[in-house]
């Protein structure tokens, strides 16, 4: 007789036991040259954000060249913080 349980003979206070483990946990080695790649590109991310907010915090009448200056910064600010993002995700991919 069925009386809608999935396994009729165990216990329902019978403690279960957890699935088996797999050792499938991905390795991702990270070469010097990624090192020496990602980091440049944080530190010139970084500078180029500094400047971008030096300019925009203490020039108080800044010119058209201070502008586009604050702007190009900026600009190169995004595009390394893209850069980074895709490196880690390159790497992560791979």
């Amino acid at each position: 007789m069925s009386d809608g349980l999935a396994n009729p003979g165990a216990s329902v206070d019978a403690p279960q036991s957890p699935p088996p483990a797999t050792d499938t946990a991905a390795v991702t080695t990270v070469s010097a040259h990624f090192k020496l790649v990602f980091i440049s590109v944080t530190v010139i991310t970084v500078l180029t954000l500094a400047a971008s907010l030096y300019i925009g915090i203490f020039v108080e009448k800044p010119t058209e060249a201070a502008k586009s200056a604050m702007d190009t910064c900026s600009t190169l600010a995004n595009l390394g913080f893209g850069a980074m993002v895709g490196l880690l995700g390159g790497k992560a991919v791979n």
